[in-house]
């Protein structure tokens, strides 16, 4: 590889860092599950603590990634979202394997990619247009199979010229896709094609590209023939297991045995290779280790790599741990939004002021999104929580939710719905969802101020019993947890 195409694929795995999913064919058993548990610790602890290693919002992906595919860590996946949110829009402007990324993660997650930079926009139809019109900034590096792979996943047909160019670098003789050096040789690189048997699969088994199934399966299948090709692996003695390697042997074996067992390959050598390989801290350092000689832990070669042992990467992996968290066009009490004017000016707040916020010491962060005629926002604030897991109370320290804040409109355009006390002056009103949860509206009291309302929804939550001497006990107790707030014009 030349020194100028070194750089690039390295600018790349820094800024894409890809990682690929498929039901690993390599019976799970305790060790894998421990590993693959001890990596997310690791990658949420890492994100807690040290949140400057996710230095870019494609590394925040990759770490979206691989908790949704060992399906743990809810609440540092719900916080990454966020940061997503934020970060996301900047870093996929004008960039369509960047917007591909954003659309596969959200996917991936359980989010809906189509709005989950807010409802105003559609980013798979943006990804559309972008492909369209920027086709030489499309086929930048890896874009053209993110691209695939973000497509598909959003139920789309992959344009051909997408499909030509993947094949493109791809080397018939040999099976791996690739790259060209200057000289006009063909190198096949294991990064390539990992992600190259990943969009491929994604497309033979798209219907919407139906006509390409027979020349996309072939494509598959002489991609794993490269993969199992001795010369194009290299052997460890430590762990008596093969392994692949470009600048690093974690990142390249993690990608490649995850979309090997996505397309029913025998990954079981590969996954006892990075299970060797796996720091005491639960992380992947970015280069082979011998033994006895650890090296420091690394966010993209952890995240990586642990998509190879659990098996699963962007062709399959989805997780549903974290609630859809844009919603457009509904609320959940309420099935008619009314009709709202626009808001007039009113004064900043946490709950009406999307990012993030320092409070009296507490970390607040919201978002707000366009609703009918107005704003509604959304307040999530960090705090410590405990959750039962099934078999024990677990207190972690991560954003929840707070509440949810209409912005100004008139009173009457609310007549027909609770939460603003169906636009009556100091209105109580209380009602069962269909669901049978309990809900209460109060409006223009000494608690919401007037001109507002607050709604209540009753919960079963727990509450945290603590005694001097003793450890905290937990219990469960229903109970009204305030919802959301209706502000009037």
């Amino acid at each position: 590889m030349s020194l100028l195409t070194r750089t690039g694929a390295i600018f790349v795995a820094v800024f894409l860092t890809l990682g690929l999913m498929a039901p690993q064919t390599a019976q799970a058993d305790a060790t894998t599950d421990k590993s693959v548990t001890n990596a997310s610790t690791w990658i949420a602890d890492t994100w807690k603590n040290q949140r400057k290693q996710f230095f870019a919002a494609g590394t925040t992906a990759d770490g979206v990634i691989a908790l949704s595919a060992a399906n743990q860590k809810p609440d540092t996946v719900r916080s990454m979202l966020l940061d997503l949110k934020d970060r996301g829009p900047r870093y996929a402007a004008d960039y369509p394997a960047g917007l591909a990324k954003m659309i596969m993660t959200a996917d991936i997650a359980g989010q809906n990619p189509r709005n989950f930079f807010g409802c105003e926009r559609d980013l798979v139809a943006d990804l559309q247009k972008m492909v369209k019109e920027r086709p030489s900034k499309s086929r930048e590096y890896w874009g053209p199979y993110l691209i695939a792979i973000a497509l598909t996943r959003s139920g789309e047909q992959v344009p051909d010229w997408v499909i030509e160019d993947m094949e493109k670098n791809q080397n018939k003789p040999s099976g791996g896709f690739g790259y060209y050096e200057n000289d006009g040789s063909f190198v096949g690189d294991p990064d390539y094609t990992a992600v190259g048997i990943s969009a491929m699969d994604r497309v033979a088994n798209n219907p919407k590209n139906a006509k390409d199934k027979a020349r996309t399966v072939a494509n598959v299948e002489q991609a794993k023939t490269w993969s199992a090709e001795s010369t194009n692996q290299r052997q460890d003695a430590a762990s008596n297991s093969y392994y692949w390697q470009t600048f690093s042997s974690t990142n390249s074996t993690g990608m490649l045995a995850s979309s090997l067992g996505e397309v029913g390959v025998e990954i079981e050598s590969p996954v006892r290779y990075l299970v060797s390989q796996q720091n005491t801290d639960g992380g992947w350092a970015a280069a082979h280790k011998e033994p006895g000689k650890e090296r420091k832990s690394d966010v993209m070669a952890s995240t990586q790599a642990v998509l190879g042992v659990i098996g699963k990467g962007y062709g399959t992996a989805r997780s549903t741990q974290v609630p859809e968290m844009q919603t457009c066009g509904t609320t959940t009490p309420t099935p008619t939004a009314p009709v709202i004017t626009p808001p007039k000016v009113y004064p900043p707040t946490v709950y009406n002021t999307p990012g993030y916020h320092n409070v009296n010491g507490r970390e607040w962060f919201t978002t707000c999104e366009p609703y009918s005629q107005t704003k509604r926002c959304t307040t999530t604030l960090k705090a410590t929580t405990v959750k039962w897991n099934g078999a024990r109370y677990v207190v972690s320290n991560d954003y929840i939710f707070n509440n949810l804040s209409y912005l100004p409109s008139p009173r009457a355009l609310w007549k027909n719905n609770p939460l603003a006390g169906n636009g009556a002056v100091s209105a109580k009103v209380e009602w069962t969802t269909a669901d049978g949860r309990k809900w209460s509206t109060e409006c223009d009291t000494a608690n919401t101020g007037r001109g507002g309302c607050r709604t209540y929804a009753t919960a079963s939550v727990i509450e945290t019993i603590t005694r001097p001497g003793q450890s905290n006990q937990y219990k469960w107790v229903s109970k009204e947890i305030f919802n959301s707030m209706v502000q009037f014009s």
